[in-house]
């Protein structure tokens, strides 16, 4: 029986090389959950899940909610839960977040409150 921590286990595998990369501008708000086999650029709000292979939140989003991807970029704000194999926070990210992690990268600057969890 699938449960609701199965999603946050398992990373989509990279995006491939001919992958377009899918852009939510900043005058955009998504209510609902975003799914993509490509990459996603973030630069509005989103309320609800994230599941996409390279994931970048942009110095104006915000998302709220979970996200799980092989690529993660914090430029802006995050709230809620991260499952993430590659997780890189800018020194103007402000997360408040658990992250599930194989590798993580925190620039100086970068607010962080949750709890950090490497996964092998």
């Amino acid at each position: 029986m699938k449960t609701p921590n199965d999603d946050l286990d398992r990373w989509p595998d990279p995006a491939g090389s001919s992958s377009l990369r899918s852009v939510l501008a900043h005058d955009l708000i998504v209510e609902g959950d975003v799914i993509s086999s490509g990459p996603v650029d973030f630069q509005g709000k989103v309320a609800g899940s994230v599941r996409a292979p390279d994931v970048v939140v942009a110095d104006s989003a915000h998302v709220e909610g979970s996200i799980v991807a092989h690529d993660l970029s914090v430029l802006g704000a995050v709230s809620g839960t991260i499952s993430a194999r590659n997780v890189r926070l800018a020194p103007s990210a402000v997360v408040h977040a658990d992250v599930i992690h194989e590798r993580i990268a925190i620039e100086a600057g970068a607010e962080l409150e949750g709890r950090l969890q490497r996964k092998a």
